[in-house]
């Protein structure tokens, strides 16, 4: 969005300094070790080739991730740039010096004019969405306030009970496996490969659905509830029964393995075990489920999902014309509320329609849909929960330190196969090749277990990231929404003053009697939106989180309309002191002339009084000379 500068700001501060600080101390911690293996290229290039390009492999990925990290770190430690014209408005706005603005934050709307007259209308909020699938729907059976909250953190906690049923599930499959392997059911075949085959899978499987719930909780600029169906139970028990059952059958048919190749697998403990994986899975689960859980119940004991507004209807008589109220309305009344003198966002423009009918008789009508400029929400804002969000954001960034050391081993046991697949090499050559075939199926065994590990640290340290920069970056805001439909009707009169035939001054007006039905609805709002770093900062999703009652506020406004229409003057007076004395002087000449001539010709005179009578009746006659004229054609 736009950085518009106002001396008056918004009192929006920086909310990401503490993750950021976190992040950039892990980042650097990670670059060092990147430094550290990259420090030992030189010495293993000399050695052995191969040895020394996977130092440089390993290295380069730790120093990149840790420059990548620290980076992203220092951005959330800089200054935050928020000018005046945010945060992000609910519908498109239409005030016409905010156009710019409104370009920018097109694409981040929420709501639309129509649907925000809805809400105000039917008393609803469209924000709570009904759950999507089988899982959303269980989820927010469990935690009902859970449908309160804004999409991203329901969209997290969806991801994390997925994650969590598709690892019960998965452990389940495991033990059934399991049972049909040590039981012998699968054959003798099976019970060497079938382990180990289907261990790696479902962590494979695993750790997959954990970076996939990683990527679906940072789209925070997501506005819509997607479904999350969670895995099928069935269908995975089903193929842990078959699967192991029907190749066991197979393999003993076609595959004879030999004494001695039994005796190598059994000495090197099997080509891979994956209990160790699931028992790092199983306590990277409870981690983040310890740190994230006790944030999302504290924000959905914050809830309070209100869809109550103030409405006013009346029906007034006044002697005014229907352009006049629009324009008290839009430009005095509503322009009193603003909020640091912000202009308001205006959702549905006050363009009053007027139709003239015959005999100075006309309707007119007029809407209006506007939002004043959102302000901190300070007792939302509050500081209850940060000690939470720090030991979140510091577990997230030990998560990440830690994958990069497993990274770093992972690279070890993989230049120890290297060694060991070229010792077995040598050894088949010579003819005696048992112990470096069991010791390379040992260090692929124990690659395997690192290689799963460092994706399981991986993939925790990203959802715990992306939980602790959603809790750390949101904001709450509060704002008046005013929805005003006018109608009535308006007839014209007209109205003169200063008749006399001694009157110096005269005025004559046209008076335009409004029969005015106004109805206002006007509610206070609590905004809730997602703040990110960088350019687009507050350029997010903001969602309507409850609706309450603003009698004072709208007692005020139609106080407001009511003494403009009781101070309006139907008669034009004179106001300048320069043309009030000019008029008493020509008064004052009038007098004296009227005197002297009285004085002069005191018998053929008139008096005051049978003067004006005969004034008014001559001027009777010439109103109705034309109109016998006529008759007499």
């Amino acid at each position: 969005m736009a950085y518009d500068f106002g001396s008056q700001t918004l009192g929006i501060k920086n909310p990401f300094k503490k993750e950021g600080l976190f992040k950039a101390l892990a980042g650097v911690l990670v670059a060092l070790l990147g430094v550290f293996t990259l420090i030992q290229v030189a010495t293993e290039l000399k050695e052995d080739k191969i040895v020394g390009w996977a130092y440089v492999i390993i290295g380069f990925y730790l120093l990149i991730s840790g420059i990548r990290h620290t980076s992203i770190g220092f951005i959330q430690l800089f200054r935050y740039f928020v000018g005046r014209s945010v945060p992000t408005s609910l519908a498109a706005n239409k005030s016409s010096s905010e156009q710019d603005s409104a370009k920018y934050e097109a694409s981040a709307l929420q709501y639309d004019a129509k649907t925000l007259h809805s809400m105000m209308m039917g008393r609803k909020n469209t924000t709570f969405v009904e759950p999507v699938g089988f899982l959303g729907r269980f989820v927010h059976s469990i935690f009902p306030k859970l449908t309160f909250l804004p999409h991203p953190l329901r969209m997290m906690a969806q991801e994390i009970a997925g994650m969590v049923i598709n690892y019960l599930t998965g452990i389940i499959s495991f033990l059934i496996v399991f049972f049909i392997v040590t039981a012998g059911l699968a054959g003798e075949t099976a019970e060497l490969f079938a382990m180990p085959i289907m261990g790696a899978l479902l962590l494979l499987y695993l750790v997959t659905s954990w970076s996939a719930a990683a990527r679906a909780i940072q789209r925070t600029g997501s506005s819509v509830l997607k479904g999350s169906g969670g895995a099928s139970f069935g269908v995975i028990i089903a193929v842990s029964i078959l699967v192991p059952i029907v190749a066991g059958v197979y393999l003993d048919e076609w595959v004879v393995i030999s004494d001695g190749t039994k005796e190598i697998f059994t000495d090197a403990s099997g080509i891979f075990s994956a209990w160790a994986n699931l028992g790092l899975l199983t306590i990277a689960t409870l981690v983040v489920l310890a740190a994230v859980l006790p944030l999302l119940f504290a924000r959905m004991a914050m809830a309070s999902p209100q869809t109550e507004v103030s409405e006013y209807r009346e029906n007034m008589q006044e002697s005014v014309h229907p352009n006049e109220v629009f324009i008290n309305i839009e430009n005095i009344v509503l322009a009193n509320r603003r909020y640091k003198e912000m202009p308001n966002r205006i959702y549905r423009e006050f363009d009053p329609k007027l139709v003239e009918q015959s005999d100075g008789k006309g309707s007119f009508n007029g809407q209006l849909l506007i939002e004043t400029q959102p302000a901190l929400a300070e007792e939302e804002n509050n500081t209850a929960q940060d000690t939470k969000k720090t030991v979140l954001s510091t577990i997230s960034q030990i998560a990440f330190v830690v994958s990069a050391i497993s990274f770093y081993y992972l690279g070890q046991n993989a230049i120890s196969i290297i060694g060991a697949f070229d010792a077995w090499k040598s050894a088949g050559n010579s003819g005696s090749s048992y112990e470096e075939l069991t010791f390379l199926l040992q260090a692929v065994s124990s690659a395997m277990f690192t290689l799963f590990a460092w994706l399981t640290f991986k993939s925790a340290a990203k959802i715990l990231d992306a939980a602790s920069h959603l809790f750390w970056g949101e904001m709450h805001f509060t704002s008046l929404l005013m929805y005003l439909n006018t109608e009535g009707t308006y007839t014209e009169s007209k109205l003169s003053t200063g008749m006399s035939i001694h009157d110096s001054t005269r005025s004559e007006n046209t008076v335009v009697r409004s029969s005015i039905t106004p109805w206002i609805i006007t509610t206070r709002i609590k905004t809730s939106i997602f703040a990110t770093s960088g350019m687009k900062n507050l350029e997010q999703p903001r969602y309507i989180m409850s609706m309450a009652k603003n009698d004072v506020e709208l007692g005020s406004i139609v106080a407001e309309i009511k003494n403009f229409l009781k101070e309006r003057e139907a008669i034009a007076a004179i106001t300048n002191e320069r043309d009030l004395s000019n008029a008493s002087q020509i008064h004052q000449i009038n007098q004296q002339s009227r005197a002297f001539e009285t004085d002069v010709n005191s018998d053929a005179k008139l008096g005051l009084k049978e003067d004006e009578q005969a004034a008014g009746y001559l001027r009777n006659e010439a109103e109705q000379a034309p109109d016998e004229k006529g008759e007499d054609k």
